[in-house]
């Protein structure tokens, strides 16, 4: 099968990473795999997890504005149009690539060529985004030929109701249980050190990820201001990443009156470092769904708590990581959590199991596969609406 990934660039982000572990992933199994990229990034930041045989394209040399951005995609499309008929599956990412995803579409129905299917990941489920730009998301997608979802909530739910002709499969995330290599002693005590956490702080609380809006990083200082009214200096909070919200972050931190015991390391390359340090990992779901790091934390072997998006969430006997709308909740439960070991040890034993057992790259990539083919299959059968049963996360 020969399948292109879309994406505005390999940087550090969820939907970025996932492209990175389809893409190895498929050419493990013998595919053949283009990433086409809006524009260059450090090499480090992504590219570099990249398989060697996953050849990157890049639509335009540097960044430029973002109208520029989307300029650039037209004539590079129309230049390459005889490439891109011959792929099997245009994978879609983010919001570039459902622009590009529309507008291969558009060429495609001109040209009267049956391929490539055009499938979209979105990956914004319950992030609070502009309420225009979410509709537009869902005009966009409502054209795929396929659609993955990465949760499902309330208004997606609705979507997919109103078009049961449209072929979707809702897929979590997966990850590669191969790094989560465990720093040497020595390393951690360095890294702590360089943080500036002191040696005889008991507790590291923490959370990795891009300091982006929609993220709403902010939600994090409640909880960690809760935390330290009742542990004081025997915790200590990293908050590792980068984005535009870090200035933001820094004056809440000193809002909160939490100078000096939350750490703002910056972008990480490598995130088996900081969670090496941490006794507990934060982060935020969608239902039952969480993120890449949040998964990377619990392989690891630390133990997770999430903040809620869908407001009015009540977590299910079946869901793996406990969350809560309430911030001040979620900080007593943190503590609590932290205050008993023997709790700790066995939410961490049942986290790196169901982690291991339900979120590895293979099973993503294996529920990714079967949604190509039926998107194929169903091209060749252009008046078939079956839809594909959903997978519950």
């Amino acid at each position: 099968m020969k399948i292109a990934h879309v994406l505005p660039a390999l940087t550090k982000g969820g939907g970025e990473r996932v492209v990175v572990e389809l893409a190895n992933q498929a050419v493990r199994a013998a595919h053949q795999v283009t990433v086409i990229a809006a524009w260059p990034v450090d090499a480090e930041l992504l590219r570099d997890a990249l398989h060697p045989a996953v050849r990157v394209w890049y639509i335009s040399n540097s960044m430029g504005s973002r109208v520029g951005r989307y300029l650039c995609m037209l004539p590079w499309l129309w230049r390459n149009r005889s490439w891109l008929v011959e792929q099997d599956v245009l994978h879609c990412h983010l919001t570039y690539g459902a622009i590009f995803g529309t507008a291969m579409g558009i060429l495609r129905r001109v040209s009267g060529a049956r391929q490539p299917v055009v499938v979209e990941t979105y990956h914004a489920v319950g992030m609070p985004i502009p309420p225009l730009q979410r509709w537009l998301h869902a005009r966009l997608a409502a054209r795929r030929d396929a659609l993955a979802l990465m949760a499902e909530d309330d208004y997606w739910r609705a979507f997919l109701a109103d078009r049961p002709g449209l072929l979707s499969k809702i897929i979590p995330n997966g990850i590669s249980i191969s790094c989560r290599d465990v720093a040497a002693p020595t390393a951690r005590r360095a890294y702590r050190r360089e943080l500036g956490i002191p040696d005889d702080c008991r507790f590291v609380v923490g959370t990795v990820g891009m300091l982006r809006p929609e993220r709403q990083t902010w939600r994090y200082l409640p909880i960690f201001a809760e935390m330290a009214l009742a542990l004081g200096p025997e915790v200590h909070f990293v908050i590792a990443g980068g984005g535009t919200e870090l200035d933001r972050v820094r004056s809440l931190v000193i809002e909160h009156g939490l100078a000096g015991q939350v750490h703002l390391p910056g972008l990480v390359l490598d995130p088996c470092l900081p969670l090496s340090i941490m006794d507990l990992y934060i982060t935020l779901n969608v239902g039952a769904t969480t993120g890449v790091a949040a998964l990377e934390a619990a392989s690891s072997g630390v133990p997770v708590l999430a903040i809620q998006m869908l407001p009015g969430y009540r977590p299910g006997t079946d869901d793996w990581i406990w969350s809560s709308t309430d911030l001040q909740d979620l900080g007593r439960r943190a503590v609590e959590l932290l205050r008993s070991p023997t709790d700790r040890q066995t939410l961490t034993d049942r986290q790196t199991a169901h982690v291991r057992a339900q979120h590895t790259t293979e099973a993503m990539a294996c529920a990714y596969n079967q949604l190509y083919q039926a998107a194929i299959d169903r091209s060749q059968k252009p008046n078939a609406t079956d839809r594909l049963p959903q997978r519950k996360s």
